[in-house]
C-alpha cells in the first residue's frame, strides 16, 4: 500500500520560493528580451530616418544648387550697382524655379510655404521692369536664405 505523505512546511516554503524565483528570472528574461527588442527596432528607425534624410539632402541639392547660384549672380549684380543685368540675369529665374520646385517642395516640409512665398517675391519683382535696389536684395535674400539652410550652406 502507499502511504500518502504530507510534505513538510519547510519543504513547501522552500518549493514555493524556487517557483517564485524561477517565475520571476524567466519573466526578468522576457522584459530584457523585450527591452532589446525595442532598442533594437527604434535603432532601425534611427538609421531609416537618417537615411531618408540624407537621400532627400543628396535630392534637394541638384535641384537647389543652380537656384543658388542665379540668385547669388543676381545679387552680386544688384550690389554692384548693375540692375540692368540683375533683371536679365534674374529673367531666367522663373523658368528654373519651375524644374525646381517640383523637386524641392516634397523634401522642404514645413519650410515649404515661406519658400513658395520667397520665390514668389522673387518672380513678382523681377517680373514687371526694373525694381529698385532695396527691393531687388530683399527677395534675393529672402529666397537665398532659406534655400540655403534647406540644404545646409
Amino acid at each position: 500500500m502507499f502511504r500518502l505523505v504530507r510534505p513538510s512546511a519547510a519543504l513547501s516554503a522552500g518549493l514555493s520560493a524556487a517557483l517564485a524565483l524561477g517565475t520571476g528570472i524567466a519573466l526578468s528574461g522576457c522584459q530584457q528580451a523585450q527591452q532589446t527588442l525595442e532598442d533594437t527596432t527604434s535603432g532601425v528607425g534611427d538609421a531609416a530616418k537618417d537615411a531618408a534624410t540624407a537621400t532627400g539632402q543628396a535630392a534637394l541639392a541638384p535641384a537647389v544648387t543652380p537656384v543658388l547660384d542665379l540668385l547669388k549672380k543676381g545679387e552680386g549684380e544688384v550690389k554692384a550697382g548693375n540692375l540692368a543685368a540683375a533683371v536679365a540675369t534674374m529673367g531666367g529665374f522663373k523658368g528654373l524655379w519651375d524644374k525646381a520646385a517640383p523637386v524641392i517642395q516634397p523634401l522642404a516640409g514645413d519650410k515649404w510655404p515661406a519658400i513658395e512665398m520667397a520665390a514668389n517675391t522673387v518672380i513678382s519683382t523681377f517680373g514687371g521692369g526694373t525694381p529698385d535696389a532695396g527691393a531687388a536684395s530683399s527677395a534675393i535674400s529672402g529666397l537665398i536664405g532659406p534655400l540655403s539652410g534647406l540644404i545646409g550652406q
